[in-house]
């Protein structure tokens, strides 16, 4: 697919995309790359923090939820990782930082890492097991996700894989009856190519989700429909940069028949709540 460019002459209404990911230049495009041929998907952005406002080059009030997942179980990793996201976030206001870790470094180092980040700014986690490759209510997962309640630290969970059953939405029902207290976010609408799981286990279920890759399932109008069954005081709008840039993302969103209302829960109140922002 060709880059798409949304051009206006300037969006003013504050949008937070909660649904990004960047990472250091010498390894951004491999990065992206990795993400797009797992899953046959084309990508529009680079993977880079430049490339990230390339994209979203027509708004006047934008902030980005940047994040990437652990994808070894080994501290030093993780330590890496965390950094660049909470450094590049210290260096530039616009990004919110959130923090990752992989369920098999031990116990106590992964808590002493989740403190270190909340200390230094992170304002959530992301998980993604499908990369991770470990079911995503395993015990030991269970154990860490119980710290990040008691941090008060929101996580956001890649849901839902055609080719895996890690992230299926069952389980992260598995997650919300073990742990009503922990703020889940069910990422890409609650399950991303599995959206019958998810209306099934997720939609309409005390959870968070956000928009991206929505479309890639179904049309604006059954979009609309799954976020009024939902809640749109728990929808948020994300992009899942570098695979579709944040213009042409709110440009299909705003293309689905949002109240001015609804628009201002989805675009930016929402995650304010959520990320304590």
């Amino acid at each position: 697919m060709a880059a798409y460019r949304f051009h206006l002459i300037m969006v003013t209404r504050e949008i937070i995309d909660v649904h990004t990911h960047v990472w250091p230049d010498k390894i951004a495009v491999r990065a992206a790359d990795n993400i797009v041929n797992y899953y046959s998907l084309p990508r529009q952005g680079d993977g880079s923090i430049e490339g990230i406002f390339r994209g979203a080059s027509g708004f006047d009030n934008l902030r980005f939820v940047i994040s990437s997942a652990t994808l070894r179980p080994d501290i030093a990793h993780a330590r890496v990782g965390n950094d660049f996201l909470i450094e590049t976030a210290k260096s530039n206001a616009r990004f919110i930082p959130l923090a990752s870790f992989h369920p098999d470094i031990p116990f106590d180092e992964v808590v002493l890492e989740l403190e270190r980040c909340k200390a230094a700014g992170a304002k959530g986690i992301k998980i993604h097991s499908d990369f991770q490759r470990f079911y995503i209510d395993a015990p030991n997962a269970m154990e860490i996700y119980k710290e990040c309640a008691r941090l008060a630290l929101p996580i956001l969970f890649h849901v839902g894989d055609k080719n895996t059953d890690f992230s299926t939405p069952k389980r992260v029902c598995n997650i919300l009856e073990q742990l009503p207290e922990l703020t889940i976010i069910a990422a890409h609408m609650c399950g991303y190519s599995v959206w019958d799981e998810a209306e099934k286990y997720l939609i309409g279920a005390p959870v968070y989700t956000d928009t991206s890759e929505a479309l890639l399932g179904m049309d604006g109008k059954k979009l609309y429909e799954l976020i009024d069954r939902h809640g749109v005081e728990r929808v948020m709008f994300g992009s899942d940069y570098p695979l579709w840039n944040t213009d042409f993302a709110f440009s299909q969103i705003e293309a689905i028949g949002l109240s001015e209302q609804e628009k201002s829960l989805v675009y930016s109140e929402n995650a304010k709540k959520v990320f304590g922002v």
